[in-house]
């Protein structure tokens, strides 16, 4: 399809209302900047100070996120005689598992909209050893709290790596 065609389509409210639709992109957004920033926290707790230098991001491009917070926990322990800041570190991997659990809720399972109650919908289905299937509603604010919690990981991460506070978002 051309480019001329594609800018006369409406697409307001498709595939989901918009205000759904900013949040979801607020939550992806957030993500992404926090997982960047992992990586570059993990570089500089290894000793790579130049941003350009490929190594660390060959070290930990195909890691996963657990893994590297895996590796962020040890060198945090490794390095904690020297830098007490890092004492920070069981803390901060807690508010980091929380806001991947908060992320992957909504971006792991489909959100729908029931014309029929005018409500969100999101469809959680688990499978460890047991299946466990349900259907929730979802406010606006469900997706905003997780924003909010991939924000406060991102600045906690950032206090104790970088010593740096990055201006929060919240009251």
């Amino acid at each position: 399809m051309d480019r001329t065609k594609l800018a006369s389509i409406d697409v307001a409210g498709w595939p989901l209302p918009d205000n759904y639709l900013i949040e979801l992109g607020r939550v992806s957004a957030l993500w992404s900047s926090l997982e960047a920033a992992l990586m570059i926290c993990l570089s500089k707790l290894a000793g790579f100070n130049k941003p350009s230098n490929p190594i660390p991001f060959i070290l930990t491009a195909h890691a996963s996120f657990p893994q590297r917070l895996d590796m962020l926990g040890a060198m945090c322990e490794q390095l904690l005689p020297d830098y007490p800041r890092l004492s920070e570190c069981p803390s901060v991997l807690t508010k980091l598992r929380a806001a991947q659990k908060s992320r992957n809720r909504f971006m792991h399972n489909g959100l729908t909209f029931d014309a029929s109650t005018n409500r969100m919908e999101i469809a959680v289905g688990s499978a460890r050893g047991k299946v466990k299937v349900s259907v929730e509603q979802v406010e606006l604010m469900d997706l905003r709290a997780a924003c909010i919690e991939i924000h406060e990981a991102s600045r906690a991460l950032a206090h104790m790596v970088l010593n740096t506070n990055v201006p929060s978002k919240i009251g």
